[in-house]
């Protein structure tokens, strides 16, 4: 039988657009991987530790959790990572000590009441404990053993308190006081007479709590976060309330302004490696335990992804949109009347995006869509001199969640051609009085500095 030629392509065709739509059925789970891998940037470090670690599931490393699970016996110690912060306990799990005002608090309670009183307690002694300086309180993560197991002997010997998610708060034998774990809201609490922000951030176990607390850096206040529970059960309905806590966390963390991390698994991103870092140095400048927002930030999109690819692989009809983790940054500071800003990720789909110009203690402002580049520039005549924010405000859509991002940059006082040209114009382009005023206003500042400086 003679076959009609005309019949080949079609049949070509939709042979396919069904395997095609095979094919993205079966990759979602590794869409959302791929996503991860891009989330992360340049960062290694990120991605040697927090990466491998949030994505050991969909890439079948579990044994990287159980490699770290056997250096449980291996003491850190007691080591100093904040101005009021010290952590102490083993290469898998960690505690830390915060001093306040009148007493200590401390987060999470160790593996059992023999570890406690062997390490934790002289810990305590050593940064003076008294009966006037005491334990007040202990923040747990979440309820398994390695977390709450010196929480009997802390409360039976110094009185010491608990506070724990209510859904792990079932048969423990001491009594802790109640977060409530079915509030999915950030919740102010004072533990120990310290403030805690906490977030029910079930998925790990039902109870587990996150909180950020601000502590001191050199001087500074810093504020961190303390995550509820690191690893993924195998259990579709929990893993889709871990995804759902990562996604609350960070926009916790986003709205505080979170810069640092203190993380109870200090494997899980690399925390160990810090406080190796401070032993063998000292803290720095800066402690090794601030990661800078967007380094925060970036942590909690992998985590995302990593999430989001397991539990596509758990259940394939789910669709969920991809996270992509955008970044600003400043360009082409030097005229004087132009800002710009670059807006770059993974996919380097940069080009049409909004990106909104503010200034400081002013109301004009400027939007202005990014070209191929990803560069958004705006006029800024009558600014010399002052900050100004950059700001892309995401989108979203069914198939990617574009993160914000910001950067702030400030205006040269002199300089530049003076074209005044630009992507948009401050306003609606018509003559403004206050902003011509700004413009003499700046322009009168310049000339007496100049003539100051001539009269030096």
């Amino acid at each position: 039988m003679k076959r009609d030629k005309r019949f080949l392509p079609a049949a070509i065709a939709a042979l396919t657009l069904t395997l095609t739509g095979q094919a993205l059925a079966q990759t979602q789970s590794q869409i959302h991987r791929d996503a991860a891998t891009r989330n992360v940037g340049n960062d290694t470090f990120l991605r040697d530790n927090a990466q491998a670690f949030y994505c050991n599931l969909p890439d079948n490393n579990n044994a990287i959790v159980l490699a770290a699970r056997a250096t449980n016996s291996i003491r850190v110690p007691l080591t100093q990572i904040f101005d009021d912060v010290w952590i102490v306990g083993s290469r898998y799990v960690a505690q830390y000590l915060i001093k306040t005002a009148d007493g200590f608090v401390m987060v999470d309670a160790g593996n059992n009441a023999a570890e406690v009183q062997t390490y934790n307690y002289p810990a305590l002694q050593s940064l003076g404990l008294s009966p006037s300086y005491p334990l007040k309180e202990i923040f747990l993560t979440h309820g398994h053993g390695d977390h709450d197991g010196g929480a009997s002997w802390l409360l039976a010997n110094l009185n010491a308190r608990s506070w724990l998610g209510s859904a792990d708060a079932g048969n423990k034998a001491y009594a802790p006081k109640l977060i409530d774990s079915n509030n999915l809201s950030p919740q102010k609490v004072s533990i120990g007479g310290k403030e805690f922000t906490v977030l029910a951030t079930p998925g790990h176990t039902p109870g587990s709590t996150s909180a950020v607390l601000t502590v001191k850096d050199k001087g500074k206040d810093v504020r961190v976060l303390i995550n509820g529970g690191q690893s993924m059960t195998s259990s579709v309905p929990q893993v889709a309330q871990y995804l759902d806590s990562i996604e609350r966390t960070y926009t916790l963390a986003k709205a505080l302004n979170v810069e640092g991390v203190m993380t109870p698994h200090i494997y899980w991103d690399g925390t160990v490696n810090k406080v190796d870092d401070i032993i063998a140095k000292g803290r720095g400048t800066q402690s090794q335990f601030v990661f800078g927002q967007e380094g925060v930030l970036r942590q909690l999109a992998v985590a995302r992804e990593c999430s989001a690819a397991w539990l596509t692989r758990l259940d394939a009809s789910r669709q969920l949109p991809t996270w992509r983790f955008n970044t600003l940054e400043v360009v082409d500071a030097s005229n004087v009347n132009l800002i710009s800003a670059k807006l770059s990720n993974g996919w380097n789909d940069v080009a049409g995006k909004q990106v909104r110009f503010t200034f400081e203690d002013s109301s004009a402002g400027c939007t202005s869509a990014t070209n191929n580049e990803g560069v958004a520039t705006c006029a800024s005549p009558g600014f010399a001199g002052r900050r100004f924010t950059a700001e892309f405000v995401g989108k979203t859509d069914n198939q990617f969640v574009d993160l914000p991002a910001a950067a702030q940059g400030t205006t040269p006082e002199f300089g530049g051609d003076g074209g005044g040209g630009g992507g948009c114009t401050i306003g609606d382009g018509r003559f403004d009085p206050m902003l011509a005023g700004l413009a003499i206003l700046a322009l009168f500042g310049i000339v007496r500095r100049r003539r100051g400086r001539a009269r030096a």
